[in-house]
């Protein structure tokens, strides 16, 4: 278990709760946090702002999992994770373009970094859970994780346990949290 640097994490989070930025810059530290935690996982490697061949679609995170620690040969090998900055839920058109990011690139899990959310009611399952839930009976997975989760992440074990809590409860009730 590695300790992460605690100032370095309230920075982030601060420059990304900051009202006096442009949502890029807010949206650009939520995305530079995410691949902090990620980068000190053994064996993971992340590229950020990658543009397709058609300049049509942008993925904020692509991530190699080369499945170093035991625990993460439960992830794939490759997997991409959209980051949301917004003051609202993210909606349901926006996890179908992301679920449709991971299909035209025939990846089976994708993580949703949404500070608020996502649309609609867990327990009623409409809107955005919808489309989290449709994912999973076509083989893509879409985690979900809130700046709430975020906030109480110290270290990686930390975070490894959020990631594999968030992907069992995934796989065991086929709902997004």
């Amino acid at each position: 278990m590695a300790a992460y640097s605690a100032p370095k994490i309230q920075q982030l989070l601060a420059r990304g709760a900051d009202k006096t930025l442009t949502t890029k810059a807010r949206g650009d530290a939520l995305e530079e946090l995410f691949c902090y935690l990620l980068e000190g996982l053994p064996g993971v490697r992340t590229r950020r702002n990658s543009i397709d061949f058609f300049k049509s679609a942008e993925i904020d995170i692509a991530v190699v999992n080369r499945k170093v620690a035991e625990w993460l040969s439960t992830f794939p090998n490759l997997f991409l994770i959209e980051c949301k900055n917004w003051d609202k839920p993210v909606d349901s058109a926006t996890v179908a373009a992301f679920k449709s990011k991971l299909d035209s690139r025939s990846i089976e899990l994708g993580i949703i970094v949404a500070t608020n959310g996502i649309t609609g009611d867990e327990a009623d399952r409409k809107s955005a859970y919808h489309i989290v839930d449709m994912a999973q009976a076509a083989n893509r997975r879409i985690l979900v994780i809130t700046l709430e989760q975020l906030e109480t992440i110290h270290t990686t074990e930390d975070f490894e346990l959020l990631l594999v809590d968030r992907l069992l409860t995934l796989a065991a009730t086929g709902g997004s949290f």
